[in-house]
C-alpha cells in the first residue's frame, strides 16, 4: 500500500541518518533494490549465493557487470534485446532493420535503459505500442520491437494508445552489451 511505501521511505532516511550520526560502518541486508540503491555506499548484489557485482550503487546502475544486475536494478528494468547477425553488423532479432552494432552478434544481447530510449526519431526502428502506464511525472510505454518487449520511459503523458506504430532510438553511448550464455558484460563499444 501507499502508506507502507511512505513508511519505508521514512525508515530509510532514519536509518541512514543514524548511521551517519554514529559514524559507523553497517551491513544492511535487503531484497529491495530501492533500499539498496538509496542507502548504500557500496552494494554487493547476490544471485543464488553468487556475487553478481560489488560496486557503488551508481556503478551498478550505469555499468552493470551481468545480465542479472542489469535486469534487477532499475524500474522498469533494463531492456535486454536478443541480437542476430545482419548485413553490416548486429540487428535486433526478429527485426529487418539497420544494424545496432557494427560487431558480429553471435551470442550477444543488447541492453538499454528505458529512460535512454527516445520515441519519434525519424531514423528510429519501428515498434508497436503494447501498453502505456501513466505515472504522473512520467509514463512507461511498452513497445514490441521484432517480437521483443522494449520499455520506454518518457516525461509526462504521451497520448499514445495500444496498437500505435512508433519509431524508437537510442544513442550508442547508452548501449550495454552482454554475452548471452555467460550473462557477463562485454565491452565492445
Amino acid at each position: 500500500s501507499n502508506l507502507d511505501a511512505k513508511l519505508r521511505h521514512e525508515m530509510r532516511i532514519e536509518i541512514r541518518a543514524l548511521q551517519r550520526k554514529l559514524g559507523i560502518s553497517m551491513i544492511y541486508v535487503t531484497h529491495d533494490q530501492a533500499e539498496a540503491m538509496s542507502m548504500a555506499d557500496r552494494v554487493i548484489l547476490l544471485c543464488n549465493g553468487r556475487i553478481e557485482q560489488d560496486a557503488p550503487p551508481d556503478e551498478i546502475y550505469q555499468t552493470p557487470a551481468t545480465l542479472f544486475a542489469a535486469r534487477f536494478i532499475g524500474t522498469p528494468p533494463m531492456n535486454i534485446l536478443t541480437l542476430a547477425d545482419g548485413a553490416g553488423g548486429a540487428v535486433i532479432q526478429g527485426l529487418a532493420g539497420p544494424p545496432v552494432l557494427t560487431h558480429n552478434s553471435a551470442g550477444l544481447c543488447l541492453g538499454v535503459r528505458p529512460e535512454d530510449v527516445q520515441l519519434g526519431a525519424a531514423d528510429g526502428l519501428f515498434a508497436t505500442v503494447r501498453g502505456v502506464e501513466y505515472l504522473g511525472a512520467d509514463s512507461v510505454v511498452d513497445c514490441e520491437l521484432g517480437g521483443q518487449l522494449l520499455a520506454v520511459r518518457t516525461q509526462g503523458k504521451t497520448g499514445l494508445s495500444v496498437g500505435d506504430r512508433v519509431q524508437v532510438s537510442w544513442s550508442t553511448a547508452s548501449v550495454h552489451v552482454f554475452d548471452a550464455a555467460s550473462g557477463h558484460r562485454r565491452d565492445l563499444l
